[in-house]
């Protein structure tokens, strides 16, 4: 079968059907811009999105601005609080958690990177606050590892049976010498 098209109206001569498709006009002789092989961009869209880009471009430093003031109006000490109040929820021995544990853990992950970020800001701007923060932090890494190992026993203590805990063997010594029946070499006094 011959898939011969003719092109009307463009003087050319009747080409076959994969040549035409490797022909592709443009009009008014502006230049085609191919997103992928055989997509058309129109011209327009693609000044469109050479005009965003060079928006982004001037707004970035803005917006680093407001990313920096939002950073600045946290307070580290409260994120810090925040974190304990969701390690006393998560590793309480006399209640299950009110929420479900990787609810707390994905908070718990939020509020530390939300810390992180303060604190790298602090260590450009005040090393002296970096250094009182990340005391803070370490001071909190201790206290949430006691509050975690003792949860984590208390657990297991809960799971162990009695039945299962090994007893010391008391063996007597059978000798002479041995500590039954020996004399004492203590004397007491009389009265």
């Amino acid at each position: 079968m011959s898939c011969d098209l003719d092109i009307v109206g463009t003087g050319l001569p009747p080409v076959s059907h994969q040549i035409f498709v490797k022909l592709q006009f443009s009009g008014l002789g502006k230049r085609i811009q191919y997103n992928e092989p055989h997509y058309y961009t129109h011209p327009y869209e693609t000044d469109r999105k050479e005009a965003r880009k060079k928006e982004l471009k001037k707004n970035k430093k803005q917006r680093q601005m407001v990313r920096a003031a939002v950073l600045k109006g946290k307070d580290p000490i409260q994120l810090i609080s925040e974190m304990e109040k969701i390690d006393q929820m998560e590793y309480n021995v006399l209640q299950p958690p009110p929420l479900n544990e990787k609810v707390l853990k994905d908070k718990r992950k939020k509020l530390k990177e939300t810390l992180e970020r303060v604190m790298s800001m602090y260590d450009k701007d005040d090393p002296d606050k970096w250094s009182e923060l990340k005391r803070m932090e370490v001071e909190y890494e201790k206290r949430r590892q006691i509050l975690v190992t003792y949860a984590e026993s208390v657990r297991h203590a809960q799971s162990v049976q009695v039945d299962d805990i090994p007893l010391p063997s008391l063996q007597f010594p059978t000798d002479a010498m041995g500590f039954i029946g020996s004399p004492c070499p203590l004397t007491f006094p009389s009265s």
